[in-house]
């Protein structure tokens, strides 16, 4: 009896081994992965590229969840926190610094040796926290230039500017003869100071990341000229403060060139077809640092994740030649592999007059000087922020520039000091 009581325990001990099993998956690695508002519009290409990973690697099954971009940030923190955070998450480079800076991330330059070499240095940088990359970057947006060439043509040039210096000195004449506004631009974005100072090769943070380093003679030189070009009126108020009006500006040739990402320069069309049709497209102005402000998608994996082996593979594939080109197809985006950015899908607009294609081509080829400008630390927003708030003081309210240099700089060391 005592044996027959024994083995239906030993029985029943199995049988909720198998039922554990089977719950957990059927023995399979699961890992869960986080986008920001990629539902339900690419839901196709997400869920597509789902079963082709784990059609590959049948040990491991994805669950992905796609998370609201104003909540991704809080849910991360929290589930960090709780030491539940999802194995792979899409996030902006800022917010992987401060994550990093916490030890939630795991280090991609080890984890990721393999294959870290087919995204270029300065794309790969965007995830760097005191040395180390946190992230692999996914996809990223960077600017190009189209321009007007009757509003050129009618300033006396024949060819955009190449250099912000250029872009500046024919501004001033374009507006004096024809009234429009142009400017020499670092990004999309008119508030841009924290971007013009590393465009300059001017640090925002010193190496060790403990104090300011951007109060510096160039750093005085270029918020005086920036002053001095507002004042002339080369800096609209308007677009100061929102820079979504710019293409509506440039539709309506109140501008002579619109700084953007050249997947969007087909809205000019939508627009005003008759300003696109007399339009070309050109490089991204560049400074000394001959570097370009790209916006990046970052790829992280948890440093709590039971799979990381799993997470890092999924990494992988996502961000390989063939999902990125499918993805650049679907959605206005630059692909972060070299080998996807070399595709003649990028590269046969070379001698395309469409502006958009030939946008894409300059965007492509620019993917080395592609770079993320904000400083490899945990607060990177907080100093973005900082810097704006006193460049805006120094073009509407005529805030000193050297005052606001060294108020900027007390900001920023009693913040890098909490």
């Amino acid at each position: 009896m005592g044996k027959k009581i024994l083995l239906m325990l030993s029985s029943i001990v199995l049988l909720t081994v198998l039922v554990a099993c089977s719950e957990e998956g059927d023995g399979k690695n699961e890992i869960v992965f986080n986008t920001m508002e990629l539902s339900p519009t690419f839901d196709d290409y997400i869920n597509g590229m789902i079963e082709d990973f784990e059609a590959e690697n049948p040990d491991i099954t994805v669950k992905w969840e796609d998370v609201p971009a104003a909540q991704i940030e809080e849910k991360t923190l929290t589930e960090a926190s709780s030491g539940d955070m999802s194995d792979v998450v899409n996030l902006n480079p800022r917010f992987t610094k401060k994550l990093a800076d916490v030890g939630a991330l795991l280090d991609m330059d080890e984890a990721a040796s393999e294959f870290k070499n087919l995204y270029p240095e300065g794309l790969w940088n965007s995830g760097k926290v005191d040395g180390v990359s946190y992230a692999v970057p996914w996809y990223f947006t960077t600017g190009g230039v189209i321009y007007n060439t009757e509003i050129l043509e009618q300033a006396g040039f024949s060819e955009p500017p190449a250099t912000i210096e250029e872009a500046w000195e024919m501004s001033e004449v374009i507006y004096e003869e024809t009234g429009a506004i142009a400017g020499g631009y670092t990004t999309t974005a008119w508030q841009d100071l924290w971007v013009l100072f590393p465009t300059y090769g001017i640090d925002l943070v010193t190496e060790d990341g403990t104090q300011a380093a951007f109060n510096t003679d160039k750093a005085l030189e270029l918020l005086k000229d920036r002053k001095e070009y507002y004042d002339k009126g080369l800096i609209p108020d308007d677009l100061l403060l929102d820079n979504s009006l710019a293409k509506e500006w440039y539709a309506d040739e109140k501008a002579a060139w619109w700084v953007s990402g050249p997947q969007l320069f087909r809205q000019i069309k939508d627009l005003n077809p008759e300003v696109y049709e007399k339009s070309k497209a050109a490089p991204f102005f560049v400074g000394d640092a001959n570097n370009v402000y790209s916006a990046i998608q970052n790829l992280v994996v948890s440093e709590q994740s039971d799979n990381p082996e799993a997470a890092v593979k999924f990494v992988e594939f996502i961000t390989n030649k063939e999902n990125q080109l499918e993805f650049s197809k679907l959605v206005p985006i630059l692909p972060t592999n070299s080998e996807a950015a070399e595709d003649e899908y990028f590269l046969s607009g070379e001698n395309s007059e469409d502006p958009e294609e030939k946008g894409l081509y300059y965007s492509a080829t620019n993917i080395d000087k592609a770079v993320d400008m904000a400083p490899p630390i945990g607060n990177a927003n907080e100093i973005n922020t900082i810097l704006n708030e006193q460049y805006v003081e120094v073009l509407i309210n005529d805030k000193d520039p050297q005052q606001a240099l060294d108020d900027a700089e007390e900001q920023v060391n009693n913040l890098l000091a909490e």
